[in-house]
C-alpha cells in the first residue's frame, strides 16, 4: 500500500494523498445523505456508516479510506450526554468532582463501539486492497477537553482551570482515557484498520511544561498501545514539533502554519510528516491551487515520507472539483518528480 510505504519512508512512485474528514458536507452525495439520516443515524448503524466512509473513494482517486466516525463518541461510554446538533457537538459537562465520580471508568471496544468496529471490518472487504483503510480516536488530553468543558469556552478557560486548580483529578481523567483509547485503536487495528491517526487537536493551547505533564505522556501510552503505525495531528503544532515526536508515532500530521521543510528541519528525518495544505487554499483558481499544492510538496523535498493532506479538516464550502485539482496536482508534481 502506498501509504503504508510512506509510513515507513520506503520510495514510492507518488506520494499517497487524503483528506481530513473527507467524507463530509463538501460532497453532494453526503449532503443528500444527510437529508434522510442524521449524524447519528450514521454512527449507529453499520451500512450507514460504511456508505458514508466510501463515498469520496467513489468520487476521487485517494489512497486511503477512513472510517466514518467521532472522536468523541466514547465519551457516551462514560455516562456523558452528547448529541451532535446542526452546529456541532453537545455535551453535557460535569461540573464538579461530584460529577466526574458518577462517570463510568470502563471501557470495552469491541461491546461499547460495535458499529466501527464491524464497519472497519466491512470497508476493509470493500475497499481495494491496494488502498489503505484508516481508523482514529482523539488523544487524551483532546478528549479531557470536550469532556470538562462541554460546549468549548473562550480560550478552553473551562479545562484550565481544572488543570490549574485540581491536577490530580486531571490526571485521574487522563490515565482513563489512555488506557481507554489505547484500547481502542488496537480494537480498530484488530476490526481492519491498518493505520490509525491519534488526533490531539487541543494540545496547541499548552505550553511546553504543561504539555510535558499533561499530554505528552498520555498520547505516548495510547501510542504504545497500538500495533499498526499511527500518525499524531495537532492542530497548531509549531511550538511543539520537537517533544510531539516522543509521543513515538510512525508520522506526525502537520497544519498549513509550519512549512514542511521547517518542520523536517525541526525534528529527526526518522519519521514521517503529513499535510499540510490550508483547507480554504482549496478555494483558489485552479492554476492558484496547483502552485500552491507545488510548494507545499517542494518544500518537504524530494525523499520519501511525505503523505499528503490538508493542514486540518475540509471545510463544507469547497468546491467539489478543486478536490479534483488538489489530487491532480499532487499527481502531477510526482511525474514531474519522476
Amino acid at each position: 500500500m502506498l501509504l503504508l510505504d510512506t509510513l515507513e519512508l520506503n520510495p514510492t512512485p507518488r506520494r499517497p494523498v487524503w483528506i481530513m474528514r473527507q467524507a463530509g458536507r463538501y460532497l453532494a452525495s453526503y449532503r443528500k445523505l444527510r437529508e434522510k439520516y442524521s449524524f447519528d443515524d450514521f454512527a449507529n448503524q453499520v451500512d450507514l456508516a460504511v456508505q458514508v466512509s466510501l463515498l469520496p473513494l467513489k468520487q476521487y482517486e485517494l489512497d486511503a479510506a477512513i472510517v466514518f466516525s467521532d472522536i468523541l463518541l466514547p465519551l457516551r461510554c462514560m455516562g456523558l450526554k452528547l448529541s451532535f446538533e446542526e452546529t456541532g457537538p453537545v455535551i453535557v459537562a460535569p461540573k464538579t468532582l461530584e460529577d466526574i465520580n458518577k462517570l463510568k471508568f470502563e471501557f470495552d471496544p469491541e461491546t461499547q463501539t460495535p458499529v466501527i468496529m464491524g464497519s472497519l471490518k466491512e470497508l476493509r472487504k470493500q475497499i481495494p486492497k491496494e488502498k489503505a483503510l484508516l481508523g482514529f480516536a482523539g488523544a487524551p488530553f483532546t478528549m479531557l477537553v470536550y469532556l470538562l468543558e462541554g460546549e468549548l469556552s473562550k480560550d478552553l478557560g473551562v479545562v484550565r482551570t481544572w488543570l490549574r486548580k485540581d491536577p490530580k483529578t486531571c490526571h485521574r481523567l487522563l490515565d482513563f482515557l489512555a488506557n481507554a483509547m489505547g484500547n481502542y485503536l488496537d480494537a480498530q487495528a484488530r476490526a481492519g484498520a491498518d493505520a490509525v491517526q491519534l488526533f490531539d487537536t487541543w494540545a496547541s493551547i499548552l505550553g511546553p511544561a504543561d504539555y510535558e505533564e499533561f499530554a505528552l505522556p498520555y498520547a505516548r501510552r495510547v501510542i504504545s498501545q497500538v500495533t499498526v503505525p499511527s500518525v499524531y495531528y495537532i492542530n497548531g503544532m509549531g511550538s511543539l514539533f520537537e517533544q510531539a515526536q516522543a509521543v513515538g508515532a510512525q508520522a506526525l500530521s502537520v497544519d498549513w502554519r509550519t512549512p514542511l521543510g521547517e518542520a523536517r528541519n525541526r525534528i529527526s528525518q526518522v519519521v514521517a510528516l503529513q499535510g499540510n495544505l490550508d483547507p480554504y487554499h482549496l478555494l483558489l483558481p485552479r492554476a492558484q491551487l496547483r502552485e500552491a499544492v507545488f510548494e507545499m510538496c517542494n518544500s518537504y523535498g524530494k525523499d520519501p515520507g511525505h503523505i499528503v493532506n490538508l493542514g486540518h479538516g475540509i471545510v463544507p464550502n469547497i468546491p467539489e472539483e478543486s478536490v479534483s485539482y488538489f489530487i491532480e496536482s499532487v499527481h502531477e508534481w510526482s511525474q514531474v518528480l519522476a
